[in-house]
């Protein structure tokens, strides 16, 4: 087997079980992983502001690739290395999928949260119920993120689109479908779209990463469940599937692991990352 040198763990549905938290098992071994000189990363589709919490129990941790790509932190450095940017033209094209109809747009920006101040305390009505304690916590309220995105208060990396069931999100598709945005647009959560800009995916923030370290694409393994992370696992070396994984992800990856409830993490870091 060749040795690889990092492995970028997404979060929700693979680090994260389903009460949000991460085994004591997964926590050591991302810590043995670190202590022997493997760089670990969290590659996630949420912000920084979402992930301070957890990357406080991570003080070795040196990058952050957040925001499904869009935004690359050095976490020894407080510094931002990278931010996407979604352009007026393409939030225009949103603004005008979106309308009137009933559904949770949320701008992630410069490491920030945004949600409308009056959605603050709705999560749990647009499938994100996991997250109603900690987005009103954590997020920066808006009187309206869209607005003020295309406006240029807030630059704005990624657009999650968050629905109350999955045939409001069909239909947010059909409509970004009919205006062709130049954006990347994927599934994500249990009824959330996620936009970015065009070429920005989990593959573009690891790419940069490898420059930046040195480290080609194939000595990183990329561990995931969803099709957010499919771009990322087919850049890696080594694709590894979470047991929980949905068939598309599982068709795409060379091994799969125990699934979010029973470590697979830990196994996917010890059986690919420390063996030797």
């Amino acid at each position: 087997m060749p040795r690889y040198d990092l492995i970028a763990l997404d979060m929700d549905g693979t680090v994260l079980d389903d009460n949000k938290e991460i085994s004591r098992t997964n926590a050591d071994a991302i810590h043995d992983a670190l202590r022997a000189g493997r760089e670990v990363i969290f590659c996630t589709g949420r912000s920084l502001a979402e992930m301070n919490d957890i990357l406080a129990e991570y003080p070795d941790m040196h990058y952050l690739l957040a925001e499904s790509g869009a935004f690359l932190y050095d976490l020894r450095e407080k510094r931002i290395l990278y931010a996407a940017a979604i352009g007026r033209e393409e939030i225009a094209k949103i603004q005008e999928a979106v309308g009137d109809r009933d559904l949770m747009p949320i701008a992630f920006s410069r490491g920030r949260y945004m949600i409308n101040r009056s959605q603050f305390y709705s999560l749990k009505d647009y499938g994100m119920a996991p997250y109603q304690e900690m987005g009103p916590r954590v997020a920066t309220p808006a009187e309206d993120v869209l607005a003020e995105t295309y406006a240029g208060v807030y630059p704005a990396e990624k657009i999650n689109l968050y629905h109350r069931t999955v045939e409001d999100r069909a239909e947010s598709r059909r409509r970004l479908d009919r205006l062709k945005p130049d954006l990347e647009y994927v599934d994500s959560e249990i009824s959330s779209l996620e936009c970015s800009p065009r070429g920005i995916t989990k593959a573009s923030g690891l790419e940069k990463l490898s420059q930046i370290l040195q480290i080609e694409a194939e000595r990183m393994i990329m561990v995931g469940d969803a099709d957010n992370d499919l771009a990322g696992l087919r850049f890696a070396g080594l694709a590894v599937a979470m047991g929980n994984a949905n068939a598309n992800v599982k068709a795409e990856c060379d091994e799969v692991v125990a699934d979010n409830n029973h470590d697979g993490c830990a196994e996917a870091i010890r059986r690919f990352l420390l063996e030797e």
